[in-house]
């Protein structure tokens, strides 16, 4: 009796500390994604970008909802979903960087090589022969695209794919792209964005096909200086979309609404309603309500000229990786000294992965320079105006 009991004791113990290991990782990644939207709006501002838009304020849902991202499931996402990226292993820091400042050598930037905007993301689907590689091995995402919205179109047809390889026998010998139509399609879209055309016709789309799409409304409140009061009817993309609830022996979608700082409960409702729409193909909305904006809408503006005082304080106070934060404390799974010594780890690592990529930018730019100063001092003396030139050139950077 008492060897099987602390047999059993061993493997609690086992079970806790992987569970352990697990929400700080996650809480790690939540800061070196905070810490990487602080240093990226500063490297606009002081000129090094030319724009930025970051995903503060979305870490803990995205790395909740990253855990149940598998391998054969594809990605229609819009220019928050940096944490996501990271955490789903598809992004390392130093990319994000790299794009940042439009780098265009592939290599260091892989989702665009510096022709898209910051934080639009892709892998590939063929190889460099132009044959398909095996997707049902890897985490796929859709190139992104500007047009909001535009991504909700093409999730659907993403979920679709996943029906078709289901239902169409003469397909499974497809093994490569689909695993027998098991692949769900994540979507993620901006509170605001749901007022666009194209959200709506999928949603309804989605409900009378029924296939696996998982859309993920991002909802901060605002779309970037309007409230959501004026914009979405009744203030709620869920309960605007209330009618579409899928009950027994209709179509139509299943409606989940979740807290964005409460990352212990979008994990739980994540885990079953996941699994449900990659078992029944029963498409679902998960509305991620009371998300802040740390930093606002984009490096084009403050969002402390349109947001009240009041508001501002509820944001700082229920900030997610604050909340998040005060969760791991009170559970017990690390203390104060623990989680400051991530949060300065994550802070450390972030500048160097900036720099890192910012070097890797500058250094084909300045053996250029070096090269054509070298040219331009052979033919220095045929010329006056060559010496005012090449002091011109040295100052590029």
């Amino acid at each position: 009796m008492n060897a099987a009991f602390n047999e059993l004791s061993e493997q609690e113990k086992l079970s806790f500390d992987h569970f352990r290991k697990e929400v700080l990782k996650d809480y790690q990644i939540c800061c070196e994604s905070r810490e990487t939207s602080l240093l990226g709006r500063k490297e606009v501002l002081t000129g090094k970008a030319k724009f930025g838009i970051f995903g503060d304020g979305k870490e803990v849902a995205q790395v909740a909802m990253a855990k149940f991202f598998k391998e054969g499931d594809f990605r229609s996402g819009y220019y928050r979903d940096q944490t996501f990226m990271f955490s789903a292993g598809l992004a390392t820091v130093e990319h994000f960087f790299s794009q940042l400042y439009a780098d265009s050598n592939v290599e260091h930037e892989p989702f665009s090589a510096g022709r898209q905007m910051n934080a639009h993301f892709a892998t590939p689907f063929v190889d460099k022969e132009g044959n398909w590689k095996n997707l049902t091995d890897l985490k796929n995402v859709s190139s992104d695209i500007a047009p909001t919205a535009g991504q909700m179109v093409r999730g659907l047809g993403l979920a679709f794919a996943s029906k078709v390889f289901r239902n169409v026998e003469s397909l499974s010998n497809y093994k490569s792209l689909s695993n027998n139509g098991n692949e769900i399609c994540f979507c993620t879209i901006g509170d605001a964005s749901t007022s666009e055309g194209q959200f709506w016709e999928t949603m309804n789309a989605a409900g009378v096909l029924q296939v696996p799409l998982a859309v993920f409304v991002w909802d901060d409140g605002y779309g970037i200086s309007v409230p959501k009061k004026y914009q979405t009817t009744k203030s709620s993309i869920s309960e605007a979309l209330s009618g579409m609830q899928k009950s027994e022996n209709t179509n139509g979608i299943d409606i989940y609404k979740l807290k964005g700082w409460d990352y212990a409960g979008m994990c739980e409702t994540l885990e079953y309603a996941i699994q449900k729409i990659r078992d029944t193909h029963t498409p679902a909305l998960f509305h991620v309500e009371e998300i802040t904006q740390p930093q606002g809408h984009s490096t084009s503006g403050s969002h402390e000229r349109y947001k009240s005082t009041e508001r501002l304080e509820w944001e700082r106070e229920w900030d997610c990786l604050l909340q998040m934060r005060k969760w791991i404390i009170e559970n017990g799974l690390a203390n104060e000294e623990e989680l400051s010594s991530i949060e300065e780890d994550a802070s450390k690592f972030v500048k160097e992965s900036k720099q890192n990529a910012w070097s890797k930018y500058q250094e084909p730019i300045k053996n250029l320079v070096n090269e054509s100063v070298n040219y331009l001092n052979e033919v220095a003396n045929f010329h006056p105006e060559i010496p005012a030139i090449i002091n011109e050139i040295k100052l590029l950077r």
